[in-house]
């Protein structure tokens, strides 16, 4: 896991920034081991994938990386399963190729989350 934490790819160029078009602030509401929950402006929970970071995901990694209560820049990449936003922090031209999420609400309630 700590090899694969070499692939997360954060730099500053590739992120988005508060304020850029298409953009929206959210706030990260829990860390699961693929990702993230977080809560839109909207008050909607929303994805973002640890593979939008660059790697598969870890617990442990992804804790160390965005905090609960944290608020980051993201936009809307697509919707997924029961439509879910699923989000990216990255600038569209630096995002990894899109990918179908499924996040079911087995899965986050699994890890805590009530929806």
């Amino acid at each position: 896991m700590e090899e694969e934490a070499k692939n997360i790819d954060l730099a500053p160029h590739k992120l988005l920034q508060k304020g850029d078009p298409g953009t929206q602030q959210a706030i990260i509401k829990d860390v699961i081991p693929v990702g993230y929950f977080v809560t839109m402006p909207s008050g909607k929970e929303a994805y973002l994938p640890a593979q939008d970071l660059g790697f598969t995901g870890g617990l442990a990694i992804l804790e160390r990386l965005f905090k609960v209560g944290q608020e980051i820049t993201v936009r809307v990449a697509s919707i997924g399963g029961g439509g879910r936003e699923i989000l990216s922090i990255k600038k569209p031209e630096h995002a990894p190729p899109e990918r179908k999420f499924t996040v079911s609400a087995s899965t986050s309630n699994r890890y805590g989350s009530r929806y």
